[in-house]
């Protein structure tokens, strides 16, 4: 990263003394209490918990879907993944520069009540396109939640606590999944005596369709509860200077140009991210099917059993991820956020390769429990990475981008390499585990070596900002 180091000097040499400026302007304005990031961090790991949940319980439904739609493999792969990434192909990308310009916190309570409501329609569809028009609304929704959401953390919380905030929001990524699961089977067995039920205004619905409608609702609550944050001061605002351009007034595609210039810092954050989501997007979809079609498991057997084992180790797995980053930055390692990402993928690779291989329900169940659970010791690092480096005025942005990348490669791909593999390559549904496995073959030594490899340039970036008078 020896470009970056004298594209920063120069600017910095430019500026007249830009360091110290830089730094007197990130005083000038009072920060949030530690109290109020900490409230924040919490409201917003509920947001995402409602997203996750809105999402998760179509993993429940899959093959009820199927039946009543009568859809084949291929068809819900499209749902499953294809039908949200349109949004942020087309939209989400450019609407994510309203968070780098916008309140923040109004904007999050708009998306939640879109795509809740876009959940909620899903009850009503009846067949292949009217179900993916509610999926792509629910994209539309979910596709600016991100953004806004990490860059208000950014500015609640100094560099040095940012991971504890974003392993806080986590909690809502890891207990809205294991709450969709456990949601999602109470609401399958609550349903299953009457799959069919006459509903007053709406009319005759499934048990599947209700459990849509039940569960788009419950955006209306979490709606409020966002409003009642406050919107924080932008901080390091002219952190921009110090990056070599004025990303206040940069479009799209000057943004774009700043990432590939700065490739060999961002890249690795980015393909390493797509890598596995690939995988996890994947079985995340399929999961319930695998253990339906491989060890004659009920969804709402499965959904039971996953959700309280996930539950049961987010706590310690968040902590964990708090604990390693603080004891890698206390050593005064440069590099600490990329090393703890590196290390946590490493260390869940053998876990997802083995699990779809395990020779009962039980061994599968704990061996995808354990291997996420290492990889949300690494999350919130990988955030921090990204939150850092990147200009206050663009993170928005930069974060759609880092997002869409995720979500192209890992909803899209994803659950329909999934259905492919096992459609087209092994030709028999109940040889789903084959695709599983041939998938975190593929995608995951290969994430943790490319995770490896942007150490060096993430090391060398803090050092050039701490340099430029950054406290990183």
């Amino acid at each position: 990263m020896a470009d970056v180091a004298v594209e920063q000097a120069g600017v910095a040499g430019r500026a007249g003394g830009a360091a110290v400026t830089i730094a007197e302007h990130a005083g000038s304005r009072s920060m949030p209490s530690i109290g109020q990031a900490y409230f924040a961090a919490g409201v917003l790991a509920v947001a995402q918990m409602c997203a996750t949940l809105n999402n998760g319980v179509t993993t429940l439904l899959v093959e009820a879907i199927k039946r009543d739609l009568q859809l084949t493999d291929m068809q819900m792969g499209y749902l499953l993944g294809f039908a949200g990434v349109v949004f942020y192909a087309l939209i989400g990308i450019p609407a994510a520069r309203l968070a780098d310009r916008y309140n923040r916190k109004w904007l999050l309570a708009g998306s939640i009540m879109v795509w809740s409501a876009a959940t909620a329609v899903c009850g009503f569809a009846g067949n292949f396109w009217q179900f993916f028009a509610a999926r792509f609304g629910i994209g539309a929704g979910e596709s600016i939640n991100g953004p806004l959401s990490y860059s208000l953390l950014a500015d609640y919380f100094p560099p040095n606590k940012l991971p504890r905030g974003i392993a806080i929001y986590n909690v809502g990524l890891q207990g809205g999944g294991a709450l969709s699961l456990l949601l999602g089977a109470f609401l399958i067995q609550l349903f299953a005596r009457t799959p069919v039920m006459k509903v007053p205004l709406l009319g005759t619905v499934s048990d599947w369709q209700m459990v849509f409608i039940i569960t788009g609702l419950i955006g209306l609550p979490v709606t409020l509860l966002v409003m009642s944050i406050s919107e924080p001061p932008r901080r390091s605002a002219r952190l921009s200077t110090v990056m070599g351009m004025e990303a206040k007034d940069a479009s799209l595609m000057e943004v774009l140009a700043y990432l590939l210039r700065n490739w060999r810092l961002y890249g690795p954050m980015f393909l390493g991210l797509s890598l596995t989501s690939i995988h996890m997007m994947g079985m995340g979809n399929w999961i319930a099917a695998f253990f339906a079609r491989t060890y004659g498991w009920e969804p709402s057997t499965f959904g039971s059993y996953s959700g309280l084992l996930t539950l049961v180790l987010a706590g310690p797995a968040l902590m964990g991820a708090i604990w390693v980053n603080e004891l890698f930055h206390k050593r005064g390692h440069a590099d600490t956020n990329m090393r703890v990402m590196a290390m946590g993928i490493t260390a869940a690779a053998p876990f997802m390769i083995a699990a779809p291989m395990m020779p009962s329900p039980w061994l599968a169940l704990i061996f995808n429990a354990i291997g996420p659970a290492f990889m949300l010791v690494a999350a919130p690092s990988l955030n921090t990475a990204l939150q850092i480096v990147t200009p206050n005025e663009m993170r928005g942005r930069v974060t759609a981008i880092y997002l869409f990348i995720m979500l192209a490669a890992g909803g899209s791909i994803g659950p329909t390499l999934f259905a492919f593999l096992t459609e087209h390559v092994f030709g028999d549904p109940a040889l789903l585990r084959y695709s599983i496995l041939t998938s975190a073959v593929l995608t995951f030594p290969t994430s943790a070596l490319v995770y490896w490899l942007g150490v060096k340039a993430y090391r060398e970036r803090i050092l050039a900002m701490r340099a430029a008078g950054q406290a990183v």
